[in-house]
């Protein structure tokens, strides 16, 4: 093996490390993918069904920015890799503005994001009659085939049923030399995306990102059906390979894996609210009997995704001393970074779209040092900006 050639770990087998793996082998950088369980997309990204849609505000901010970029980002990967025919899916999403102040949002921002009508356009979705943003190109998608399908085109070595127990940077920072049950690893770069197992990594366990409980619902395809997704808070997906996905619950409080037919009951009733006509005709049904799946995504305390190099906390100067300074200077606290460390976490129920995007952002900066997006919309993803916060609060000393 040349002994030039750079390597990477990945740690986390979901989309989120399988968009890393991609940006990695956009670079040629040898990949060593880790996961704890049998194989790639058990968590979130095992759901059946889910959608692909950007994520728009009023007017112009950071977070609106990069979901946009990312959504067209997925795009350009989707097709310059072929995955319509991959992928199973259906295009079309509708997004109800079914209130005052969400139609005064929604429509206002195609207006202040420039969005052209091949990207959003404001249409009346047919079941509802409401006014909604319809996206052409959003998608309802298998994320375990988009997954498995990026992870092909990456083809990192795996390891799965294999964990990271504990990484160090080398003395010389030259290396990560990365503890794990199949032995010592070293690396030249090493990627944590392990979603809500990031608490059990005490480098990182200081980031405010949390686990949350999301159940949906599956069940066969109803005729009439809806040709596109259609959000309206809960979202009911196309049919793809005769099933639908209604979803998707929230909670941050009880976490408890078993399925709770309650909350399917909810999910329903929702639907017949928002959608009589689509749902009306159906007739009756149980939706305590179609089966449910629960799985945990991890959200950061902003709702932001988590994307840069990771701080090195050790070496944080928290003395009162140092930090007094600091402020009777008016200067900012110095944060010091492992030298080839980074971490993509907290993408919560919008990875299949920011995925990629934040890969590719976080790979540039860590392996090139160069910046692809805005200084603001880097800035809004970086984990500092976490400690920033803490620091301004005086939460840190």
């Amino acid at each position: 093996m040349n002994s030039n050639v750079k390597k990477a770990v990945v740690v986390g087998a979901g989309i989120s490390g399988a968009s890393i793996c991609f940006a990695l082998k956009k670079r040629n950088i040898q990949t060593i993918l880790l996961d704890a369980e049998s194989g790639p997309a058990q968590h979130a990204s095992g759901n059946p069904i889910g959608v692909v849609y950007p994520f728009l505000t009023k007017h112009k901010l950071a977070e609106s920015e990069f979901s946009l970029s990312a959504f067209q980002y997925f795009l350009s990967i989707w097709e310059d890799f072929h995955l319509k025919s991959l992928v199973p899916h259906v295009d079309g999403i509708y997004f109800l503005m079914d209130t005052d102040a969400a139609y005064d949002r929604y429509s206002n921002a195609i207006k202040s994001h420039q969005i052209p009508d091949n990207v959003a356009i404001e249409k009346i979705e047919p079941f509802s009659g409401l006014p909604a943003i319809f996206f052409p190109n959003g998608k309802s998608v298998s994320p375990v085939d988009l997954t498995k399908q990026i992870l092909t085109i990456s083809n990192p070595e795996t390891k799965y049923s294999c964990k990271l127990h504990s990484w160090e940077e080398s003395g010389n920072e030259e290396k990560v030399i990365c503890q794990t049950t199949d032995g010592e690893i070293h690396c030249d770069y090493l990627f944590l995306s392990q979603g809500y197992q990031f608490a059990n990594d005490p480098h990182s366990n200081w980031l405010p990102l949390q686990k949350v409980r999301g159940q949906i619902l599956k069940f066969p395809e109803k005729k009439p059906t809806n040709t596109h997704g259609i959000l309206y808070g809960d979202y009911i997906t196309s049919a793809i390979d005769g099933y639908q996905v209604l979803g998707a619950t929230f909670d941050e409080y009880k976490l408890e894996e078993n399925p709770r037919p309650e909350e399917s009951i909810l999910l329903w009733q929702k639907l017949i609210k928002m959608l009589p006509k689509l749902s009306e005709p159906w007739g009756p049904q149980n939706p305590s009997l179609f089966p449910t799946r629960v799985s945990y995504r991890t959200q950061s305390q902003d709702r932001h995704p988590v994307a840069g190099k990771l701080p090195n906390m050790s070496k944080l100067d928290l003395s009162v001393k140092y930090q007094n300074v600091l402020r009777n200077g008016k200067k900012q606290m110095d944060i010091p970074y492992y030298k080839s460390v980074g971490i993509l976490n907290g993408l919560g129920s919008r990875g299949l779209t920011h995925a990629l995007f934040a890969a590719e952002i976080l790979v540039s900066e860590m392996i090139e040092g160069q910046k692809i997006t805005t200084e603001s919309i880097s800035k809004s993803l970086k984990p500092d900006r976490f400690l920033l916060r803490m620091w301004k609060r005086e939460q840190l000393t």
